[in-house]
Parts: C-alpha cells; sequence; structure tokens
C-alpha cells in the first residue's frame, strides 16, 4: 500500500513538473534534470559502453524536450524518460553499425589504395537514385521517412512533430521502406 502511495505522489509530481516545464518553467526543468541525469545515464551506459556516450545521449533528451516543451504530452516522467533515452541510445548504436559497414565503401569512394576510377561516380549516382526514389513517396509518408531516418528522430519524436501518432508513423515507414525496397532506382538495379 505505502508503495502505491509513493509511485502515485511521484506520479502527480511528475505531472506537476510537465506542467511547469511546458510553461518554461526552468528551476521545474533543472528539478527533472537533477533528479533523473545521473539514474539515465547509467541505465543507457549499458547499451553504449561508455559513460560519455551516455550522458551525450541523456542531455540530447534532455535538450529535446527544453526544445520541444510547448507540445511536450506526458502522463508518467520517469516512464517517458526511460523510454526516450534507451530508444536514442540504440539509434546511436544503429548509426554506429551502420558507418562501420559503409566504412569500407566510403573509403573507396574517398580514393582510398585499389578504388576503380569510378567508384566515386557510382556512389553518387546510387544517391541521386535513392533520391529519386524517396521523391516519389506520398508527400507525409516521405516527411516520416526523412524524419526518422536522416534526422534519427524517434517515432515519438516524429509523432511529436507532425502531430500524428506513433503507429501512425509506424506505417508511413513501413509503406516508404516496402516502396524503396520495389522502386528500381533505389538499389540501382
Amino acid at each position: 500500500m505505502a508503495f502505491h502511495q509513493d509511485r502515485s505522489a511521484s506520479h502527480a509530481s511528475g505531472h506537476g513538473l510537465v506542467a511547469r516545464i511546458r510553461a518554461g518553467d526552468e528551476s521545474a526543468f533543472e528539478a527533472m534534470f537533477r533528479a533523473y541525469y545521473d539514474p539515465l545515464c547509467r541505465h543507457v551506459a549499458a547499451y553504449l559502453g561508455s559513460r560519455d556516450a551516455a550522458e551525450d545521449v541523456v542531455q540530447g533528451v534532455f535538450a529535446r524536450i527544453w526544445e520541444d516543451r510547448d507540445r511536450w504530452v506526458v502522463s508518467d516522467l520517469g516512464h517517458y524518460l526511460y523510454a526516450a533515452v534507451r530508444r536514442r541510445a540504440i539509434s546511436q548504436v544503429r548509426r554506429i553499425a551502420v558507418r562501420r559497414r559503409a566504412a569500407p565503401l566510403l573509403a573507396e569512394v574517398a580514393g582510398g589504395a585499389g578504388a576503380p576510377p569510378d567508384a566515386e561516380f557510382d556512389a553518387e549516382e546510387l544517391w541521386r537514385r535513392l533520391e529519386r526514389a524517396i521523391d516519389t513517396l506520398p508527400p507525409r509518408t516521405r516527411v516520416a521517412f526523412m524524419l526518422s531516418r536522416r534526422e534519427g528522430l524517434s517515432y515519438h519524436e516524429v509523432a511529436a512533430r507532425m502531430a500524428i501518432s506513433p503507429k501512425t508513423v509506424g506505417v508511413h515507414i513501413g509503406r516508404a521502406l516496402s516502396t524503396l525496397r520495389k522502386h528500381p532506382d533505389a538499389l540501382g538495379r
């Protein structure tokens, strides 16, 4: 019973912080930051393997909250913060993996040893084809795809920017990926 009361009190105080932050109250934002910063860093350090990387992720989430505070809608502050930093950390891990896989190609394109003379042209042509394929997407699908894939936003962040639900963002992204897989220009076929 005491746990339920503590959790309810915490939930109510979290809701009060959210309302104050939405109104631009810097002291409420600072209180949230002080209460959650270190635990969030410890939480995502396990995903990233580095305290510095974890701090970058957590600071990015807090910066995004402050920037978008007037549109910020949260019912459970703790749950939201942990989920947001986890998603951002996972996105960072994925970006690092993509860069590692792309590094040999980029080195080749940049004129690395043994690079074919037309490698740079091929890479540029592939990017142009991909851009043409993206341009064929319906406007809202294209926007959702670009926010998610180019800017690295989570579905919730895209949803907030586009004023749609995260599930609708998922539908748009799925539609975009399906279209791009089938589009002859997207993969240089």
